[in-house]
């Protein structure tokens, strides 16, 4: 192929078809291959050996099922902001990573040290989640009101 006519790719390697792969998969994950590759244009193999390279390179980490907590009964969503006491980021860290209402938990720069997402049912359930990091440090809570959009992937440029 004359390499005039290829498109470039981005800082992390995608070119255009990955990006269109990406997007697709991203909206529905649940895609088969041959839909995939009637969507892009490609062959189904051509489809599979291009998510095969970008699940090799990490860039696809896994597959999931988004679920609304509300209808399992978590109404409360809870964002935590926490700062251990000197000596106790370790035992902050386990006592988040051993509390399983707190679904996701991001260490972040800044005054505090994690920033956490739980699903509650209650405040009471709240307090109780907020109960097992106190010992180690300094919380700061809020309760997420609504989210103005879903979660959407990084632009690619």
């Amino acid at each position: 192929m004359d390499k005039r006519n290829r498109k470039k790719p981005s800082e992390a390697g995608l070119d255009d078809i990955d990006r269109r792969i990406l997007i697709a998969l991203s909206e529905d994950a649940r895609l088969s291959n041959a839909e995939l590759a009637r969507r892009i244009g490609l062959s189904a193999p051509s489809i599979a050996e291009r998510v095969r390279r970008l699940e090799d390179r990490g860039v696809i980490t896994g597959y999931g099922v988004r679920i609304d907590p509300a209808k399992l009964g978590y109404v409360l969503t809870v964002m935590i902001r926490a700062r251990p006491l000197p000596g106790e980021m370790k035992n902050m860290i386990e006592a988040i990573r051993g509390t399983p209402e707190i679904v996701r938990c991001d260490r972040v720069s800044g005054d505090d040290c994690f920033v956490a997402i739980a699903h509650v049912r209650d405040v009471r359930q709240m307090e109780a989640v907020l109960d097992r990091i106190v010992p180690y440090g300094a919380t700061n809570s809020a309760i997420v009101q609504s989210a103005p959009f879903e979660p959407r992937m990084p632009v690619f440029r």
